[in-house]
């Protein structure tokens, strides 16, 4: 495929736009449509089933072919493709001579990471060692101890927020977790109204016959006459009299 980098060619361009853009746009769609359900974090796994679908909708024949089309390349023009190229005859500079070269609109800007820190550095003691022109000074040392204590911080940044996202995500994971198993008991695991309706009215009579049978023996004790039991005398120990009326009391 005749692709041309966006920082090195201007002609290029139209088939980035047309080929690599719309590819963006249609991993975005299917970022946001993941949002939109709920999934605010992907993983490895989620991007390489992503991107084939995002491939299919961008590079399609019309687009690749507009994208072609917009270079002069299919159809060819070779008149277009020319006139579009801009080139300059440069002389390159000695080898030797870019060591200490500094570039002469440089603007100091705040470093973000190691690396804008690092160029910046070496470019703050390149403009030291032209000014002073002499050996390492107290300067250049708590230049060092500076730019040191910075890339401390900077990796510290960097380490924290690496573990604030994973704190995130997988805090997103359990709460969708949690969210899908409440989901499963209501669905699979519960009863409808009806059947729980059902299952309530077939108890009624198993329920009913139990109470009768426990209740039909004790209505029929309670509907019996009550008998009084044998007098038994205190003297003779024979059921039967009392002991004023016993006949070993009289004989005796």
């Amino acid at each position: 495929m005749y692709y041309f980098q966006r920082e090195d060619s201007s002609p290029g361009l139209p088939l980035d736009i047309s080929c690599f853009a719309v590819l963006k746009r249609a991993y975005g769609h299917l970022m946001e449509d993941n949002m939109q359900l709920g999934i605010n974090h992907i993983d490895k796994l989620d991007f390489l089933e992503a991107h084939p679908k995002a491939c299919v909708k961008a590079f399609k024949s019309e687009n690749i072919k507009n994208g072609f089309a917009a270079t002069g390349l299919v159809p060819f023009q070779r008149d277009w493709v020319l006139l579009q190229l801009n080139i300059q005859l440069k002389t390159p500079t000695p080898p030797g001579s870019r060591a200490g070269t500094i570039p002469t609109n440089w603007v100091p800007e705040t470093p973000h990471n190691i690396i804008e820190l690092q160029h910046q550095a070496a470019t703050i003691k390149a403009l030291l060692n032209q000014r002073m022109q002499s050996p390492p000074s107290p300067i250049n040392v708590a230049l060092n101890q500076l730019i040191k204590g910075c890339q401390l911080a900077m990796n510290s940044a960097v380490i924290l927020a690496k573990e604030n996202h994973d704190l995130q995500a997988a805090n997103e994971k359990q709460k969708q977790k949690r969210k899908r198993s409440t989901n499963q008991i209501s669905h699979e695991g519960g009863l409808t109204v009806q059947e729980a309706q059902d299952l309530i009215q077939s108890q009624i009579p198993d329920q009913n016959q139990m109470a009768e049978g426990v209740a039909a023996p004790a209505a029929e004790a309670a509907s019996a006459p009550r008998t009084r039991a044998p007098p038994k005398c205190t003297n003779c120990r024979t059921i039967g009299h009392i002991r004023t009326r016993c006949p070993n009391r009289s004989n005796s």
